[in-house]
């Protein structure tokens, strides 16, 4: 991301994490080369990014290109591309692109060519336009072509495979009963989480290490620095890895959790444990929480994991509501897919979820608060975990107010 300076800062900003996991499940090819080259070229402060994607079998050339001065990214595909193999892998790859856009037309620019390997794909890469050093778009480089290798990957995949595997996956549902209220029930895209998944869990590891360095070697200049300024930059930059690793920490646990340990657990005292534990938080909020819990028998779960779960569902609708808000925790015995399970509800009367919040609410990165105030792992954590349980997990809003959570989690059997 660029400063005002016109420098590269370290780290890629959340937002651009957020607008690249939103393309998993891969739709389209287009829509993965046109939104990475608009990534990469907003993320360095490029004049423009040109990602080639080529298939030395078909000869085709695939391709998006984004400038600055333009709003959309320019997608296309390019046949009968050649070949000069006496080239330089460089110069190969200048030529392949350049039979799809000219670079005279594209920037006055210099540019700076990254290759992007991807074991299926015979070349991939991308071209910036930038009158910045190496050096300086080196600081972001390896975390995106990372980034944009598993994503094209995916995407050739999902070409290859030519199904419509998503096809039957519907996030959402509506309903209406008996005629009067319309609800709309938010259901995870498993196929959609369980790809981020693989994704956040392999980006994660790759991006943590440089990330440990980082840090690593700003604690020993610290211990050598005296002058205040520079070690008020020190600070600076020490504290954006550590946001850094936080992130990528968060990342990795919703990519790998923990596997849970399973025990019989008491609903009513996890809630009331979670209760206490944000006590606070919801005295400052001013909301009023009501518990319904009459004689539900005792889960099968990790306690603490559990309590994870609760605890964010609790916060989400905190979050949202204002000073008089309510919020209403109820739990009853429930089948499902022939498994005794406990049916357990958190409801708020808060302003329910547009559509965009529908589409993306258990997205990892994906928060719909201010920018900069939480990474959005809490839904997505919720999701992973309850999965891990054998339950279920989704959300419910209807045209007037409010958002009801329902969770279903199996009975520990051996206490029947």
């Amino acid at each position: 991301m660029a400063s005002e300076t016109g420098g590269v800062s370290l780290g890629l900003p959340d937002v651009f994490y957020r607008r690249l996991f939103s393309l998993i499940p891969i739709e389209s090819l287009d829509s993965v080369l046109g939104e990475l080259a608009a990534v990469w070229c907003e993320a360095t402060a490029a004049k423009a990014a040109y990602l080639v994607q080529f298939d030395q079998e078909s000869l085709e050339l695939t391709a998006g290109l984004f400038r600055r001065s333009q709003a959309e990214a320019d997608c296309f595909t390019q046949a009968s591309i050649r070949i000069d193999q006496s080239r330089s892998l460089t110069e190969q790859a200048r030529s392949i692109a350049e039979q799809g856009r000219p670079f005279s037309l594209i920037s006055s620019s210099s540019f700076h060519y990254i290759a992007i390997p991807c074991a299926q794909i015979s070349l991939a890469g991308v071209f910036l336009f930038s009158n910045q050093s190496s050096n300086d778009l080196l600081a972001l480089s390896s975390e995106l072509t990372e980034i944009s290798r598993r994503l094209l990957t995916q995407a050739w995949e999902t070409g290859n495979r030519q199904d419509s595997q998503h096809d039957d996956c519907h996030t959402c549902q509506t309903e209406v009963e008996q005629g009067k209220t319309i609800r709309q029930r938010v259901l995870p895209s498993t196929d959609k989480l369980e790809a981020m998944a693989e994704f956040a869990a392999g980006a994660g590891h790759e991006i943590n290490n440089p990330v440990a360095t980082i840090a690593g070697r700003v604690q020993m200049l610290l211990k050598q620095e005296t002058d205040p300024e520079r070690r008020q930059s020190l600070a600076t930059i020490g504290g954006q890895a550590y946001r850094i690793r936080d992130m990528i920490g968060d990342a990795m646990l919703f990519g790998r959790p923990p596997a849970p340990r399973p025990t019989a657990v008491n609903l009513s005292k996890t809630i009331n444990d979670v209760q206490h534990s944000l006590h606070e938080a919801i005295q400052d909020s001013g909301v009023l929480l009501t518990v319904d819990l009459p004689g539900v028998p005792c889960l099968r779960a990790d306690e603490t994991q559990l309590k994870v779960v609760i605890s964010n569902l609790m916060l989400n609708c905190l979050n949202v509501l204002e000073p008089g808000g309510q919020i209403c925790i109820s739990a009853k015995e429930k089948i499902v897919d022939a498994v005794p399970m406990v049916h357990l509800e958190i409801t708020d009367d808060g302003p329910g979820l547009s559509e965009q919040e529908q589409e993306h609410l258990f997205d990892p990165f994906y928060s719909a608060r201010q920018a900069g105030r939480g990474l959005g792992f809490g839904l997505s954590k919720c999701w992973r975990i309850v999965e891990l349980h054998g339950g279920q997990i989704e959300a419910e809003t209807c045209q007037e107010r409010g958002v009801t959570f329902h969770l279903f989690w199996p009975l520990d059997e051996t206490e029947n």
